[in-house]
């Protein structure tokens, strides 16, 4: 069945938007249980805890902590009061969808505010839960959406530049593997609205990326700025949302899962390592040298990495390796919504072919 859908119910980039959290919270509960992450709240609890206040709503507020696992879960299930009528996430991707998963077992809504512009997390009807060593173990798509997701730009702009470009790494990829699973295919309406979404997605991205990370670096909150975030925090989402599995993630994301494993790269971030797959894809598909290096020279204009050392590697492990191209060739991993035959030895080969092609391209520079 074809079911598709279009999250959040609400989505507001305003600056100083928080300053109304309580005028929002207000409609979906009186009892707001926050989970937020401790940098997070440091950048954006005055203005939610006045706002709450004001509207003289009482609230619990927890921490997260770790990795988006099973055990925070259970951690903050058991923190939760039993008056609590609404969930409302503050922070980061992990933070977020640890937000939608601690919502959906207790049966309420979430609201979710986006610290960083580096993920869908805030919009999207879906969490990716990781193993608290942080290697990817499964997704867990929900029946409702959050109700509402609120950004300031402001915010976004005064976090770490990484986050914003880690963003643009996991939104550009939609297109490219959303692209390879329609073609020669009917399409109905919606398949071909999620790709025209994919479609624009990366075209503002490639035209805005580079003006919005200088807008950062000048403290400046420009158009460039918006049209990012509102691509990485919300538009990104509606991509699947819209199209489903016509629509779904492939190579990028199933081969980003795939490199948790290995350790040399726990400090990427989660769009760091798709941005780094869809490299890889490219190669899968058989994509000539010279079309993945264009992706590599746009990556290196806003510092997305482009070889294994990048990633935080310091030597090209063959067995790690093997081990990373195992996990993405799981049975249920989406790299087998691929159109052709997928074998972990080409993998494997993919990941050492791309991080030698950024090395050349680096030495070419020098």
């Amino acid at each position: 069945m074809f079911v598709s859908k279009a999250y959040p119910s609400n989505y507001i980039q305003e600056q100083g938007v928080l300053h109304q959290t309580g005028d929002w919270v207000k409609k979906y509960g009186k009892h707001p249980l926050i989970i937020a992450g401790r940098t997070a709240w440091a950048k954006a609890g005055v203005p939610i805890e006045r706002s709450l206040r004001e509207n003289g709503l009482d609230y619990q507020l927890e921490y997260f902590e770790g990795h988006c696992s099973d055990q925070e879960l259970e951690r903050l299930l058991r923190l939760a009061d039993s008056k609590v009528d609404l969930v409302l996430g503050v922070g980061g991707g992990q933070c977020l969808d640890t937000a939608k998963l601690v919502a959906n077992r207790l049966g309420l809504s979430v609201i979710n505010v986006s610290t960083l512009a580096s993920t869908c997390a805030a919009s999207s009807a879906l969490s990716i839960i990781y193993t608290p060593e942080h290697v990817f173990e499964r997704m867990e798509e929900f029946d409702r959406s959050p109700v509402l997701a609120l950004v300031d730009p402001d915010i976004i702009r005064e976090a770490p530049q990484r986050y914003l470009t880690a963003g643009i790494g996991d939104t550009i990829v939609k297109w490219y593997e959303a692209n390879p699973l329609n073609i020669g295919k009917d399409q109905n309406a919606r398949t071909k609205a999620g790709l025209k979404m994919a479609e624009l997605i990366r075209d503002l991205l490639f035209d805005h990326s580079e003006t919005a990370i200088h807008d950062c670096e000048r403290g400046v909150t420009g158009e460039a700025l918006r049209q990012v975030i509102d691509c990485n925090v919300f538009l990104a989402g509606l991509v699947g949302g819209l199209g489903r599995d016509t629509c779904a993630s492939s190579g990028a994301h199933a081969i980003h899962y795939g490199m948790t494993v290995i350790p040399g790269v726990k400090g990427a971030y989660h769009g760091e390592l798709v941005a780094y797959g869809l490299l890889c894809q490219f190669k899968l598909e058989g994509k000539t040298d010279e079309e993945i290096s264009q992706m590599m020279k746009f990556y290196q204009k806003i510092n997305l990495p482009i070889t294994l050392f990048d990633l935080g590697m310091t030597e090209v492990n063959e067995t790690q390796v093997h081990q990373a191209a195992v996990k993405a060739c799981a049975p249920d991993q989406a790299i087998h919504n691929l159109p052709f035959p997928i074998k972990i030895e080409d993998v494997a080969f993919a990941i050492k072919y791309v991080h030698s092609l950024g090395e050349s391209i680096k030495q070419a520079v020098v």
